[in-house]
């Protein structure tokens, strides 16, 4: 575990060190963990205890199958497994895949929907000091060989529902067929994941090595979502990564070891497996759902007695418009919190779940390659429309402006610099070369600060349009458009034009009830028209039946920008 910054001097990283450890336990106490402890469970932990064992999410699952063995960690569908359980089948896995040829530092790519499968194979990877690739399990077979090559994989765990995908991918990536190993019931290429397990034992996942250092903890690849180019591979090496941000980020709303937290976004990307790994760290209980349907998942809520969940606003948009009568027939006080984070936080959406649930709804602003690094608390976005949050300690940002620090109020790249920074991206020294300067991160967003040090996304810079010679930032048009009684989803992008460059053109999702027609387009500008400067205003409103959106959320613009 890395403390603090490049370049910290000794004394910067005691100082850090001093700041994690009573961070550490400030969490631990408040969110009931430490007064959950048993002297029993603690002395059976030590007594069994190897240090030679990898530090990762599987000690802190045998401290918990040590202290609570028969308490609830998983619930999966029909499936429940304890801690012990749990456990167990992470060892069995870890000496599995080790048996398979899986080694540490190597990389081991797994495409499976959210499943307890998943949630043992992240631990047991790390467990044994390899790599997990986190695969979307929507990608298609040559998307999913360019990720098996460009990674390095040659062990892949996977679903059986995709089993033509990943015979093909491995064909076309060269992985043997016997390297795959198969999760469920229906037929497929390679062993089933619950033979492999019958191989392994419920022995501590194998140690470290004699002569093992740099990278024995493993680490997490997850391909960027890919809306321009092909996906990049973000590589964090858990041996690498700081911890200062994320507990500074979980003091602030109210974890606890009696939190059940829902897990609905997928766990292929980098969220979800976030929220999951900081429930099973307080001993909580996670719950798993592979399919978002909104009075569905309003039934597990209530049913499961769910207090938490992360959820991306296309989410929390659905799940709130199945209106009042059937939000009333499902009984959700159990909820204590709900996270949004990957993509934009329209300010009306806000405002509407805090309705519907209360003021348990936080924004988070962070990135695959940066980690944690804003966070709202509940009331705040509405208090200040559109923001995601001031700073979490220990990040520092910079908003620049052609290599200058913007003002207060001006809209610069978002560069961040903290202790969770990915080490780049794989095997692409020129994406990751553009990315870095000194120290900073950059993803490709723009934003602006207020005098109180809340910031605000402006947009992405890929998605920012110049017309007529003046920057326009669509997602400030979306924004305000959202506050349209008529207006579901809407995206704003910029085309082609012959006399500006480039001009907006808005794609409208309605709400039941309003008519898209010329009245309504009309009746769009004009609302724009009041609000804003005329340059803002789209020439053109198209209305569509859904917008294009990757699994997380984020709009695919690219597509809406090939429409004719």
């Amino acid at each position: 575990m890395k403390l603090g910054h490049p370049g910290d001097t000794v004394g910067q990283r005691v100082k850090r060190a001093a700041d994690v450890a009573w961070t550490g336990f400030k969490f631990l106490r408040g969110a009931g963990f430490l007064g959950a402890l048993r002297p029993g469970g603690i002395a059976n932990f030590v007594r069994t205890a190897d240090m030679r064992a990898r530090r990762g999410p599987a000690t802190i699952l045998r401290l918990h199958a040590c202290n609570t063995p028969a308490k609830l960690a998983v619930i999966d569908g029909d499936m429940r497994l304890d801690y012990r359980a749990l456990y167990g089948r992470v060892c069995r896995l870890a000496h599995g895949l080790v048996a398979l040829g899986a080694a540490r530092r190597s990389t081991i790519a797994v495409m499976m929907p959210n499943c307890h499968q998943y949630l043992e194979a992240q631990a047991a990877i790390a467990a044994i000091g390899a790599t997990v690739v986190q695969i979307g399990y929507r990608l298609k077979a040559p998307e999913v060989a360019y990720i098996l090559e460009n990674s390095g994989a040659r062990v892949v765990l996977y679903w059986h529902e995709y089993a033509g995908v990943i015979e093909e991918a491995m064909k076309q990536a060269g992985v043997p067929a016997t390297q795959a190993v198969r999760a469920g019931g229906a037929p497929g290429p390679g062993m089933a994941y619950e033979t492999l397990l019958s191989r392994g034992d419920d022995r501590a996942p194998p140690p470290i090595a004699r002569g093992e250092s740099e990278g024995s903890q493993g680490g997490v690849m997850v391909y960027t979502s890919g809306t321009t180019g092909k996906p990049k591979g973000a590589h964090r090496d858990f041996e690498a990564t700081g911890v200062q941000e994320a507990l500074h980020f979980l003091l602030k709303f109210p974890l606890s070891h009696e939190d059940r937290h829902l897990a609905v976004c997928p766990l292929y990307h980098s969220a979800a497996p976030f929220f999951t790994g900081m429930t099973f760290l307080v001993g909580g209980t996670v719950v798993l759902e592979r399919h978002f349907e909104p009075e569905q998942i309003l039934g597990l809520i209530a049913r499961e007695r769910v207090t938490s969940s992360m959820m991306v606003p296309t989410m929390l948009n659905r799940l709130v418009g199945v209106g009042p009568e059937v939000l009333a027939r499902h009984d959700t006080g159990s909820l204590r919190w709900l996270m949004s984070g990957a993509a934009p936080l329209p300010t009306d959406l806000a405002r509407r779940v805090e309705e519907a649930f209360g003021p348990i709804l936080y924004n988070f602003y962070g990135a695959t390659e940066t980690g944690l690094v804003t966070v709202a608390l509940p009331g705040e976005h509405t208090a200040r429309p559109g923001t995601i949050g001031r700073a979490v300690e220990g990040n520092l940002i910079r908003l620049l402006h052609d290599g200058r620090e913007v003002g207060v109020g001006e809209v610069g790249e978002l560069w961040v610099k903290n202790s969770m920074l990915v080490g780049g991206y794989h095997r692409n020294e020129r994406a990751t070369s553009e990315s870095r300067r000194d120290g900073f991160f950059f993803v490709g967003d723009l934003a602006r600060r207020d005098a109180d040090g809340y910031f605000y996304l402006a947009d992405r810079k890929n998605d920012m349009v110049i017309s007529g010679g003046v920057n326009i930032y669509p997602l400030e048009i979306e924004q305000h458009l959202h506050t349209h009684p008529a207006i579901s989803d809407v995206a704003v992008v910029g085309v082609p034009d012959p006399d500006w460059g480039e001009s907006l053109r808005a794609f409208v999702v309605l709400r039941p009830g309003f008519a898209g027609d010329d009245a309504l387009r009309v009746q769009l500008k004009v609302f724009c028209k009041d609000a804003m400067a005329d340059y803002k205003c789209p020439r053109r409103f198209d209305f569509v039946e859904t917008l294009p959106r990757n699994p997380t959320g984020k709009v695919l613009k690219r597509e809406l920008r090939d429409r004719q």
